[in-house]
């Protein structure tokens, strides 16, 4: 049994809302909705206060299935999110090429556009549990490269 299912369970025993249930866990209902459909995940605060409301402890309350099924949606989220940030990287080094070999340095504001599209898309290209946990050093890294690469660039296609 998922959360959200168990959630809903819950509130029909008590003969709750989800604007009630909302209002005892100091969220909103949409919040609550989002938990129920298994759109979302609570934070360590709200499952406290319905492990309290429910009379049950957190490993009861989470189970294995709902951290491993979290997690699953997590990756393949970041996986998508990989996609879009190559994708972006590519994109980025097409413009500069562009500006280069054309002779047209307006194509550098796309070039650095996708630059910054490619950083968030790379920040979010690890799961939400491995980003909490890692020092996104190597990002910063990446973003040096890049900025080098367009600098060179621009500066070759200036000379």
């Amino acid at each position: 049994m998922t959360l959200g299912e168990k959630l809903k369970t819950y509130r029909a025993e008590h003969n709750m809302t989800q604007e009630e249930l909302a209002a005892r866990l100091f969220v909103t209902r949409a919040a609550v909705s989002k938990w129920e459909r298994d759109a979302g995940y609570p934070g360590i605060d709200s499952l406290k206060l319905i492990a309290k409301l429910m009379d049950c402890t957190l490993d009861e309350l989470v189970s294995d299935d709902d951290v491993e099924g979290q997690k699953l949606r997590d990756k393949r989220a970041a996986g998508r999110a990989y996609v879009c940030a190559v994708a972006c990287f590519a994109v980025a080094v097409l413009f500069a090429l562009l500006a280069y070999f054309l002779a047209q340095p307006l194509f550098l504001i796309g070039a650095g556009s996708f630059c910054v599209a490619y950083l968030v898309f790379a920040f979010f290209s690890r799961p939400r549990f491995k980003r909490l946990a890692g020092n996104g050093v190597y990002r910063a890294v990446v973003l040096v490269i890049l900025l080098l690469l367009i600098v060179f660039i621009t500066v070759m296609g200036i000379v």
